[in-house]
């Protein structure tokens, strides 16, 4: 049975997924006309419910009227008012029903619960690891700009991609400004660079024999790998402390020099100095 979304007229908020008897139950308590809008996915428009044809036979019924008789009592006086009858045990009642179509009943508000989760991870991901990456990149390069400015100066400008360090910053930085972008596409690729900066920035904290950079380095890329695949909000903030928090340490210590030597020296003359 295919399921519909609708808002009315004046408003851009939508409401669903209904089904057609639960639009019934909407049209019968009032909630929705013929002239509420519904979104035809074959057209790929808002339409109103009248000018489908079938949905509207689904929903708005031609229903015989019916007369209804009222029968006096003996005495001549009329029947009893329906707030005075006794009503039956265990009926449904249309806010109940009401409750079932907007799905807002007990067993349906943890999933939405859940749904609002997921679009707060999805929000706050992009912006996290965009910081995530563009630290990163401070923290690669920064050790480099000695050499950077000289090769600039000297017009020498290809000689810096020999440095595989500040290739991989200027990667850092390009993922940063495209997950800004809200360029989503990216996150299978972030999910291997941060293996690669768990591992290799473990074993440069080892080298070294600094556990700080050690637990940086593993809290930058257990941050970056969880917000790229995260689902709830609740892990989304725990992964985006870790992330922005060990890149951010690491991107401090480069800038102070405590990489100077390190990085800067691992070299390859893949492209000719001029």
């Amino acid at each position: 049975m295919a399921d519909y979304y609708i808002r009315t007229p004046d408003r851009e908020e939508s409401r669903g997924p209904f089904d057609a008897s639960q639009l019934l139950t909407l049209a019968e308590a009032g909630q929705i006309t013929k002239n509420t809008l519904h979104y035809d996915e074959t057209k790929e428009e808002w339409i109103p419910i009248a000018l489908n044809e079938q949905l509207k036979a689904d929903v708005f019924p031609e229903r015989e009227s019916l007369s209804l008789k009222i029968n006096e009592s003996e005495d001549g006086s009329p029947p009893p008012a329906a707030e005075d009858a006794p009503q039956e045990q265990g009926g449904i009642h249309v806010t109940d029903m009401l409750a079932a179509a907007e799905r807002d009943t007990e067993e349906t508000r943890h999933l939405k619960k859940k749904e609002e989760s997921f679009h707060k991870a999805a929000a706050l991901s992009t912006s996290s690891i965009g910081l995530m990456m563009l630290l990163s990149a401070v923290a690669l390069i920064a050790p480099h700009f000695a050499m950077i400015n000289e090769a600039i100066s000297g017009e020498s400008v290809s000689a810096i991609f020999n440095y595989p360090f500040i290739v991989i910053g200027l990667f850092d930085f390009i993922m940063g400004a495209l997950l800004f972008l809200a360029v989503t596409e990216v996150y299978p690729l972030l999910r291997g660079r941060a293996m690669l900066t768990l591992g290799f920035g473990v074993y440069v904290g080892w080298a070294l024999g600094d556990p700080t950079i050690m637990l940086a380095s593993a809290a930058a890329g257990f941050g970056i790998f969880y917000a790229t695949i995260s689902q709830s909000f609740s892990t989304m903030v725990i992964a985006s402390i870790l992330g922005i928090g060990g890149n951010g340490i690491l991107a401090y210590l480069s800038i102070i020099g405590h990489f100077a030597g390190f990085f800067d020296s691992v070299y390859f003359e893949l492209i000719p100095s001029e």
